[in-house]
């Protein structure tokens, strides 16, 4: 009877070690699951959660040849009858490291306009610059095409090239522009007398707390000159387009100050948000500004 007591405390302490061992290693298992999963979240690119990020939005991965460069795009073509198309440039992302070193690869790690690109029920190009999005050693690429050339014509003119092609290829006769923070200067250059008769589809202009008066913004923030970048501020603008400009009242890296005087000197309708900053809220308005502001402008020039 003795041996038998003691036999079963053995099996029953042997389940009890069982158990335990089974729950830690579930435990561990998970953790190390969970680290994983943060790992790979940390230790991926820009590019590549750029490109997560689209593919989970439904859009299809293109690189688009431009005038001497190449251009990593998406696209989106819900209405392939409709004929016209939404074209979402990003911002500059990171062209330094720290305001002192120039970054190795540009890429934004905060891709609004992607973001504000999957809202629109429109058919969609998400168009990259020149050198990004993995980009940055291809080709003639060079620092200087992220830093102080970021809106140089050669840069400009390889945005034209990258629309039309797409244009072309979907029979777009409608293209609308909508550019945020630096992707609204490139949309402004795109757009203006030295570049627009080269995109016989574009019709509106969108930008979206938009640099567009990159002399202002570099003097006001003490940066260094973008001494290789066309102004926005210094051309001129067509009268057949329509120009629409959103702003925050609270941006304290484009001033509303900044917009109101283009304005008076470009034309163009403008919209200040008196509670909206360069990035926050803006995906929280775009659905309503795409259907009551956006959406009305795509056609001819009011």
């Amino acid at each position: 009877m003795r041996y038998r007591g003691n036999l079963a405390s053995v099996e029953l302490m042997s389940r009890r070690i069982y158990k335990w061992l089974k729950c830690r290693i579930l435990f561990f298992c998970h953790l190390g699951l969970f680290i994983s999963v943060l790992c790979l979240s940390a230790c991926s690119s820009p590019t590549q959660k750029i490109d997560a990020s689209a593919i989970e939005y439904g859009m299809q991965h293109r690189v688009i040849k431009g005038d001497g460069f190449n251009h990593v795009a998406y696209l989106r073509i819900k209405q392939p009858h409709s004929r016209r198309i939404h074209v979402y440039i990003e911002g500059d992302g990171r062209p330094w490291l720290g305001g002192r070193e120039v970054s190795a690869d540009p890429t934004t790690n905060q891709p609004l306009a992607l973001s504000l690109a999957s809202l629109d029920s429109e058919n969609i190009l998400y168009l990259g610059r020149p050198c990004y999005m993995g980009l940055f050693q291809d080709g003639d690429c060079k620092d200087i095409y992220w830093t102080s050339a970021r809106y140089s014509p050669v840069v400009v003119q390889s945005m034209v090239a990258a629309v039309n092609d797409i244009a072309a290829e979907f029979d777009i006769d409608q293209s609308t522009l909508i550019g945020y923070s630096g992707g609204g200067s490139l949309a402004m250059l795109m757009a203006s007398d030295l570049f627009f008769q080269q995109i016989p589809s574009l019709v509106s202009v969108v930008t979206i707390a938009g640099n567009l008066d990159v002399a202002s913004w570099t003097a006001h923030h003490g940066y260094l000159p973008l001494s290789d970048s066309l102004d926005p501020a210094k051309l001129n603008y067509p009268g057949t387009l329509n120009f629409l400009h959103f702003g925050g009242a609270e941006d304290k890296n484009v001033s509303s100050s900044h917009l109101l005087h283009f304005v008076s000197l470009h034309g163009g309708q403008i919209k200040i948000f008196a509670d909206v900053d360069h990035s926050c809220c803006w995906l929280q308005y775009w659905p309503e500004l795409l259907r009551k502001d956006v959406n009305p402008i795509g056609g001819v020039a009011e």
